[in-house]
């Protein structure tokens, strides 16, 4: 069943992004470098980190959406690579030569810039370029899984999903009785703090295409009571409140998001949340300097950061992607005429 693209759901992208970047530049640079004012308000956006809940979420029901019209596993982890690695070397590029030219205590090596154009720095150990690829590394995972769905079979989803539940509430039980270094390394690495919020969004997926049964609603309550156990109350309610919104979304409750201003926020929400952190970091460092301290002028990073997003975009990642889908479907369509001319 085809439906229609659900143009709030940019926007809901869009919103999230936004939400981590002003949390990135006010609560989470306080605990790390502390502003030079002493009554910065700090506070106002502490809560902006839970928009990276909301990204897995819409990760979950956009990256289900591929898998369920995919041709085979192959096919979706090329697709995905596409998608993600132009915009992504683009800002640790970017992000490398503007660390170096700054004086903040976050400098990285150029051996760490091209181990990081890999995506998979985080499983071997080495830093990352930039403190908010730490969920690129969720996300690679989860592709991974995705990819294994449809080896198995895309078709039997409920397995699959209540799999991943408890595989995840196995992995998580284990690092709390073990409390060993080998326990977390297990429970970071499997995603297992965040599979749930994943799991909603392939639950919101099939509702969308299927309409509700119980059994959808039943995954969604029981990964709503892992949230809660797992990773706290505060976690809990704002996976509800996320769901809920996403619920109005799909019955064309939410039209209020769909505008421009906040579209064109989710157009350029990936490279946003690539480029921000540590060069919103090093301009914060420099306007204090300067004797900028006051909260309002985090409005100068914040549009650096969307102008520098908007040039990776549409300088990088979309001619990148255009060209690499052609060549993609030439090559796919000369190995078919190829295989059909054999005898």
């Amino acid at each position: 069943m085809n439906k229609k693209r659900i143009t709030e759901i940019d926007a809901l992208r869009g919103i999230a992004a936004l939400l981590v970047v002003l949390y990135h530049y006010t609560f989470h640079y306080d605990r790390r470098f502390g502003h030079v004012a002493s009554d910065y308000n700090t506070e106002l956006f502490s809560f902006g980190h839970y928009g990276v809940q909301l990204f897995f979420i819409i990760s979950g029901f956009v990256i289900f959406m591929s898998v369920s019209r995919g041709r085979s596993a192959s096919d979706f982890l090329i697709k995905r690579a596409f998608r993600l690695y132009p915009a992504y070397i683009a800002a640790v590029v970017i992000t490398f030569i503007v660390l170096s030219a700054s004086s903040i205590d976050i400098q990285r090596t150029i051996q760490e810039m091209f181990v990081n154009m890999t995506m998979v720095q985080e499983f071997i150990g080495i830093r990352n370029i930039d403190g908010s690829y730490w969920s690129l590394r969720v996300e690679f995972t989860f592709y991974m899984m995705m990819a294994l769905i449809i080896l198995i079979d895309k078709e039997k989803v409920m397995p699959v999903v209540v799999t991943m539940l408890s595989v995840g509430m196995a992995i998580q039980l284990y690092s709390l009785i073990m409390s060993t270094d080998s326990a977390q390394f297990v429970e970071r690495f499997s995603t297992a703090n965040y599979i749930q919020l994943f799991v909603i969004g392939i639950m919101l997926h099939e509702i969308w295409i299927k309409g509700m049964q119980l059994k959808y609603g039943a995954v969604i309550i029981v990964a709503v009571m892992y949230d809660f156990i797992f990773e706290g109350v505060v976690n809990g309610l704002f996976t509800v409140s996320f769901i809920s919104i996403f619920a109005l979304v799909l019955n064309d409750k939410l039209k209020i998001l769909n505008n421009k201003l906040l579209l064109y926020l989710g157009s350029i929400s990936y490279p946003l949340y690539l480029i921000h952190q540590n060069i919103g970091y090093a301009l914060i460092h420099v306007m204090e300097d300067y004797g900028l301290t006051h909260e309002i002028w985090i409005i100068i990073p914040v549009i650096i950061s969307v102008l520098l997003a908007h040039c990776i975009l549409y300088v990088v990642e979309k001619p990148s992607q255009n060209f690499l889908f052609k060549y993609y479907k030439s090559l796919r369509e000369c190995n078919k005429k190829n295989v059909s001319s054999i005898p």
